[in-house]
């Protein structure tokens, strides 16, 4: 089949059609998006080498699947299932996980994956192929509810209008808290506007604009910093972005600010499908192009471009 391959740079090669283990399946790959992970993987980030990308739609070909014929989304974790983590309701960080297209699995750039049957979720009907590529982003803003409680009667900062920042506004929307948005760019801030999602310039924040909740999903190292000079003593920030290269941070404001700090990361897919389903949440306006998947490189150098959105790849 053919896949695309990191090894220090970026490569379509022909590969060997993965096998299926014990409870996995093989899917056939039907859509694909390029997240802000797989662009920081290729800079170095997790070491990986392999296939990456991790958000897919896919065909179930393995015939003796219950989800034989049927189109997927899925999980991105692998875990063991036996270990202390696992049992302890925490599968997400099993130490011996394995992470579609980051850590240790090969991922969705390619014909086909495989993944254990209990990680798919079957795709509704009346849901388009290219919108339920958005689940595994969506399931990951999601998280933020199932891990902290937000009043409606707090203010939040959101930094960052990029592929994921745009998510959690759209669910934050639904909480009916008072929130901002705040973007580095005039074309970030329209496209927003465009969502239906009020978003500012970073650069109109003064040094007494301050919030409870800061969520930072910027995508740059430096948007740690950002949050914390915006966050009231006590407040809470969660953490959505990973880089390849880190930032340094001034500890002894979070332990004077008395600061919360959540790292963020996967969520729930149910969720995340019944609000595309329902179209609480519609990311239409977030593609900013399809390439097929021969001009895959292509398309991850549109997607590094300052300010672009979501990247599909079509496999078909």
């Amino acid at each position: 089949m053919k896949a695309l391959v990191f090894n220090e740079s970026l490569q379509i090669l022909e590969v060997p059609i993965p096998q299926p283990l014990n409870d996995e399946v093989l899917i056939r790959v039907l859509y694909s998006s390029i997240c802000n992970t797989d662009l920081e993987i290729i800079k170095g980030y997790m070491g990986f080498n392999g296939i990456p990308g991790h958000e897919f739609v896919g065909e179930v070909i393995t015939t003796s699947s219950r989800y034989f014929g049927k189109k997927v989304v899925g999980e991105i974790n692998c875990p063991c299932g036996n270990c202390y983590l696992c049992l302890t309701g925490r599968p997400t960080h099993c130490e011996s996980r394995s992470t579609l297209g980051i850590f240790k699995r090969n991922g969705v750039f390619a014909e086909y994956i495989v993944l254990p049957e209990s990680n798919l979720h079957v795709v509704p009907d009346n849901l388009s192929e290219e919108i339920a590529v958005f689940t595994e982003p969506l399931a990951a803003a999601i998280e933020i509810f199932e891990q902290i409680h937000i009043k409606p009667s707090q203010n939040v900062f959101i930094f960052g209008a990029g592929k994921l920042g745009l998510l959690i506004a759209q669910v934050f929307r639904l909480n009916g808290c008072v929130f901002n948005v705040f973007a580095r760019s005039e074309s970030t801030v329209k496209k927003a506007a465009d969502m239906g999602v009020y978003a500012r310039l970073i650069s109109t924040l003064s040094n007494s604009d301050k919030a409870e909740v800061c969520i930072e999903a910027t995508g740059d190292p430096s948007g740690i910093n950002l949050a914390l000079a915006h966050l009231h003593p006590r407040g809470k920030l969660v953490l959505k972005t990973t880089v390849a290269n880190c930032e340094k941070i001034d500890l002894n404001q979070i332990v004077i600010n008395e600061f919360e700090i959540i790292g963020s990361r996967c969520g729930l897919f149910e969720p995340a499908l019944r609000l595309l389903k329902q179209k609480l949440v519609d990311p239409q306006q977030m593609i900013a192009k399809t390439f097929n998947f021969d001009q895959i490189r292509d398309a991850f150098e549109f997607a590094a471009k300052p300010g672009t959105l979501k990247v599909l790849i079509r496999h078909y």
